[in-house]
């Protein structure tokens, strides 16, 4: 339905109910004003008539025929017992014949209070009539009441003409009113359609023609709606601009970049995602659960559109190596980023084979310049500069072998060719058999070792060998940054829980590691105090041994240190 067409109805509706109401009231509230006036013209005739009555009762017949005739109402004369005494529209004859009115409403009220009203349907004229009684004090004996009464013909016709003239009056004016109404409504339909329409083009983004209103409500709407579209304009074209600009850049990224809805349908994925994916420009992408074919690779997606976020995954798609990481967006869509490391992983591999080969080349004339040094060390005589020599030799040559044995051990187990031989290890023995190499030195220092191990976790499920080389490490590398009357302490306590497992925690009471050096002690060669751990004996490598070996085991390890207070490091092993 169009505005004007309710507009219409509605004022014709209101206008209807006004003319109807005034209908009724003029039927309600005219009719009550005209029987009132009636009834007291009428109280007065009954009251002129009482006043006026012969006291010859053979004469009342009579009496109240002319009496009536001259009043133009019917008249009736009733004595004490209620029988009519005299009726202008009766004869002599007909009265006898009448009931008695004793039981009339206004009689006994004219009886009870002197003046007595009642409308009703007259019995012997079957129309409406207005009744009035009054009693009769001092008039003739044995007559108790007069009563005068008249048709309410003419208040009916009073009333139905005025309703009839309300009705008339009505009708034009809703005529008139809807004539009215129609008329606005079409000339504030017209302009309110019209601004309709333009927003509804601005909302798709189209330009709007807006009318000429001179209606001010509705222009003041017209300046919005312009205002609006001017804004909007700007915001889109900013929004456009920045768009493309993104656009632009993520294909510029190295990177790949995927982009999932809360279904997991891809809605983004830049130039450098297909190449790594294996997916032309133009070829239609399926759904991100099934983006990999590899069961490894789905179960890592699988992780992500659980809600799950994904660090630094490393996949093999073809010959390149990915590192993949995910994370939920905030809309529920989920973001993939895929890494080529490729070139990196090649590189740390000759890295390793240069490692690898210069050690073993290192190693043979080690062993010789060692063997010779000690031989000329044995020789030359005590404190002779030539025992020195022969001395400095051998220290150095035996640093040397350990160091190229470290970077042997090292490139062994980065490249994937040492595998841990798990057994049940007795994390007693484990630690005796780690501490005995270096316990002349801790017992000189007056530096002791503490074991706790907790009763639940007397054996660990991991390799032997690895797990004496990672306590030695530790063990030696708290030794060395310990003063002397120092304690070096092993802890071993299971973990509950997500992460369940054994824990190694090794603690010493040393000077610390600052806090800006704790992200970087696990890397090959770094030193917090390059000049004292050389000057030592430390080769730099201990750490790093440490982390890939419990790493190989599937572990963990963290290192936690504040400058005076010691170092705690604390490896995870998980459960089989």
């Amino acid at each position: 339905m169009s505005m004007a067409t309710r507009l219409f109805a509605s004022v014709s509706l209101l206008v209807a109910a006004a003319v109807i109401g005034s209908i009724i009231a003029a039927d309600l509230v005219l009719r009550r004003q005209l029987e009132a006036g009636f009834a007291a013209e009428l109280e007065r005739e009954a009251r002129l008539v009482a006043a006026v009555v012969p006291a010859d009762s053979a004469a009342w017949p009579d009496f109240a025929r002319h009496t009536g005739s001259r009043l133009g109402r019917r008249v009736t004369l009733i004595d004490a017992s209620g029988r009519v005494r005299g009726d202008s529209e009766f004869d002599r004859a007909a009265l006898a014949r009448l009931e008695n009115h004793g039981r009339r409403a206004e009689i006994r009220m004219a009886l009870d209070g002197g003046v007595g009203t009642d409308a009703r349907l007259s019995a012997s004229t079957n129309e409406r009539q207005l009744y009035v009684a009054v009693r009769i004090d001092g008039g003739p004996r044995g007559l108790a009441v007069s009563r005068v009464a008249t048709s309410l013909g003419a208040v009916n016709a009073a009333v139905h003409g005025v309703q009839r003239a309300v009705a008339v009056v009505g009708l034009l004016l809703l005529l008139a009113a809807g004539l009215l109404a129609w008329i606005l409504s079409r000339a504030l339909a017209r302009p309110l359609v019209a601004i309709a329409g333009a927003a509804r083009e601005i909302a798709a983004g189209r330009p709007a023609t807006f009318p000429d209103v001179r209606v001010p409500e509705l222009a003041h709407h017209v300046d919005t709606l312009r205002g609006m579209q001017r804004e909007l304009e700007t915001r889109f074209a900013s929004l456009s601009r920045e768009r493309e600009e993104s656009r632009i850049l993520l294909e510029a990224l190295s990177d790949g970049v995927v982009a999932a809805d809360d279904r997991g349908a891809i809605v983004s994925c830049n130039a450098s995602a297909r190449r790594l994916l294996g997916y032309r420009l133009e070829e239609a992408l399926p759904p991100l659960a099934a983006l990999f074919h590899d069961r490894p690779h789905r179960a890592l997606i699988a992780e992500l559109l659980a809600g799950e976020t994904i660090e630094g995954h490393e996949l093999q798609l073809g010959e390149r190596t990915v590192l993949a990481s995910g994370r939920p967006l905030e809309d529920g869509g989920r973001l993939l980023v895929l890494n080529d490391v490729t070139d990196l992983r090649r590189l740390e591999a000759v890295r390793r084979d240069f490692v690898a080969n210069v050690s073993h080349e290192l190693k043979t004339p080690l062993t010789a310049i060692t063997g010779y040094a000690e031989t000329l060390a044995a020789e030359a005589a005590p404190g002779t500069q030539a025992a020195g020599f022969a001395d400095t030799i051998v220290t150095h040559a035996r640093r040397m072998q350990r160091l190229v044995d470290d970077l042997l051990d090292l490139s062994r187990i980065e490249s994937g060719s040492w595998r841990p031989v798990t057994e049940e290890v007795p994390l007693e023995t484990a630690a005796q058999d780690a501490w005995r190499p270096m316990a002349d030195r801790a017992a000189t220092a007056a530096v002791r070792l503490d074991v706790a191990i907790a009763a639940d976790v007397r054996t660990l499920e991991a390799d032997p060998e690895a797990v004496r080389q990672i306590l030695t490490n530790l063990f030696d590398n708290a030794l060395r940054h310990t003063p002397g009357g120092g304690t070096i302490r092993l802890e071993a306590r299971r973990a509950r829980g997500r992460a369940a497992g054994v824990e190694l925690i090794v603690a010493d009471s040393g000077s610390g590691i600052p806090a800006e050096h704790l992200p970087r002690i696990f890397e090959r060669f770094y030193r917090v105090d390059a000049g004292r751990a050389r000057h030592q004996g430390g080769t730099g490598l201990g750490l790093a041994i440490v982390k890939h070996l419990v790493e190989a085991h599937g572990g963990r390890v963290v290192a936690e240190s504040a400058v005076g207070r010691g170092t705690t490091i604390r490896i995870h092993f998980p459960d089989a």
